[in-house]
Parts: structure tokens; sequence; C-alpha cells
């Protein structure tokens, strides 16, 4: 049985964040999600919470720490038993009401007609 080894450096750390909805996510993009790299903003309040902007739609939400921080890996090219830690999640945002339309922010960034 061979031994596996994990490697972290603090400076090369990558920042992922864990969401967590009421529902689900939709695109009308073909690859889905999966192939984009920005869907929306999130932004964390002065407060402790946090609001998640998508297209004209707001969603409040909150932090919640987990109880188990969660690691994320990456396996070293031509080596199986080598990982290096690419991040360390220890919250979540959580998402649990519907969003609100935030259209009359976005009727007034519209052109006026002369």
């Amino acid at each position: 049985m061979s031994e596996i080894e994990f490697t972290y450096d603090r400076a090369k750390q990558r920042e992922f964040c864990l969401i967590e909805t009421q529902g689900s996510l939709e695109t009308d993009r073909a690859g889905g999600l999966r192939g984009q790299q920005r869907f929306g903003q999130i932004e964390r309040l002065a407060d402790g919470k946090v609001v998640m902007l998508i297209g004209v739609h707001r969603v409040p939400g909150s932090v919640v720490a987990l109880k188990k921080p969660l690691a994320v890996l990456a396996k070293q090219a031509g080596d199986e038993s080598r990982y290096e830690i690419q991040s360390i999640i220890k919250e979540k945002f959580l998402f649990k009401v519907r969003p609100d339309v935030i259209l009359q922010q976005e009727l007034a960034n519209l052109p006026r007609v002369a």
C-alpha cells in the first residue's frame, strides 16, 4: 500500500466558497454553469450577511461556519499519491429565500429617448 502525501503552501492558496441554495441555479447556456467562470456576484455586508446578485435577481443570505473544514485538493501531475491542497473552506454561504427582482435599478440605467 502506497502512502499518500499532501503539500500545502499558503502563498499558493486559491480562494473558493461553498454555496448552498434552496433550489437550483440554472442557465440557458449549453454547457450550464460548469463552463462559466463567473455567473454572478456575492457581496459580504458589514453586518456579516451576504447578498448574491445574478442578473436582475438579488438573493439575501447568511454565512454559516462548517462543523468540519473542507480541503480542496489537486492531484499532482505524474504522481498518483501526491496531492496539493488548493484551499481550505471553513464557512458556507447559505441562501434560503427566493430572489428579489431589482428592475428599478436596471430601468434607471437604460438610455433615455429624446
